[in-house]
């Protein structure tokens, strides 16, 4: 005979819709990791330089093998630890926020009984980018700080760990120092992340009104290839921006993200806002492919549950 459904009370519910984007976000970023430290090195290639130097990698394949030949894995998966608190704090509000978000604003200003318009649902994605950018800003800028290191590429700031990192930041550049750069990330949260959930979403509703299975591991990694390639052509700008802010050495490059990006302009061109772009998108699209694809399968566990 078939086992009655588990009840639980909203407030458990709510935990659990947090905890699965988290538990999925911090499993896929241990495959996508050496990706991204491959692109913040690309994007700190010729920081400051005058325009015509010589960039120290000539491509992502040349950047990854360097990196490679120096540390090995090892190097690659520099920050790691960081990378996993980032996606499972991250995910937790980006995603698992998304719904009842959605549900919030459309009680506000939704007609009663109808579904979500798009506006909600851009409204709605916007705003848990937004807060999972503010949300995480203190761990994005020691992981930035600790990928940077060992490469040929960007300010080295030669810490010995995570805790260390932690005390010399806050030593060095007080609490300013931990929050350095959150006006760019709220953008970039805003832009990127905001801007990829709505076209997964999106995504998904157009192929299931095509008649795709909703359920279909091919419907998943379409949608999240798609949603990535969205993001990256939104945010990559900013994401430079925000890269160059968070490892400047305390407060002597860069008054903010609009003084970065202008400093970037006059000495590398208008393309330098696109650097790292290909590698964003091949550590960005496999990514979210996990993540999504992960998260769906638990999501197809818990159906057991009900409110």
């Amino acid at each position: 005979s078939t086992a009655p459904p588990i009840l639980c009370p909203s407030g458990i519910m709510l935990l659990v819709d947090l905890a699965l984007p988290a538990a999925a976000g911090g499993i896929a970023v241990c495959f996508s990791h050496p990706l991204e430290l491959t692109k913040t090195r690309l994007q700190l290639d010729n920081e400051r330089a005058a325009r015509g130097t010589p960039r120290k990698y000539s491509s992502w394949i040349d950047c990854w093998l360097q990196n490679w030949r120096k540390d090995g894995v090892r190097g690659l998966q520099r920050g790691l630890q960081l990378g996993i608190a980032r996606e499972v704090c991250f995910n937790a509000v980006r995603i698992g926020l998304s719904d009842s978000v959605l549900e919030s604003i459309h009680a506000g200003v939704g007609e009663p009984g109808s579904a979500p318009a798009p506006a909600e649902r851009v409204a709605a994605g916007l705003t848990c980018g937004a807060l999972g950018g503010c949300c995480v800003n203190p761990i994005e800028v020691l992981k930035v700080r600790m990928q940077a290191q060992g490469g040929a590429t960007g300010f080295q700031h030669e810490y010995k760990g995570v805790i260390d990192g932690l005390a010399s930041l806050l030593r060095e550049e007080g609490v300013a120092g931990v929050f350095r750069g959150i006006g760019t990330s709220t953008v970039r949260g805003l832009l990127g992340p905001g801007s990829q959930l709505i076209a997964y979403n999106e995504c998904k509703r157009f192929a299931t009104e095509k008649g795709a299975s909703p359920a279909s591991v091919t419907t998943h990694i379409g949608c999240a290839l798609a949603s990535a390639a969205v993001s990256v052509l939104c945010v990559n700008p900013v994401d430079v921006v925000r890269t160059r802010v968070y490892n400047q050495p305390r407060a002597d490059w860069y008054t903010g993200g609009l003084d970065a990006a202008k400093q970037l302009v006059q000495t590398e061109g208008w393309s330098a806002f696109y650097k790292g772009a290909s590698t964003h998108y091949m550590r960005l699209g496999p990514h979210m492919v996990l993540v999504f694809g992960i998260l769906e399968q638990f999501k197809a566990l818990r159906k057991r549950l009900e409110v």
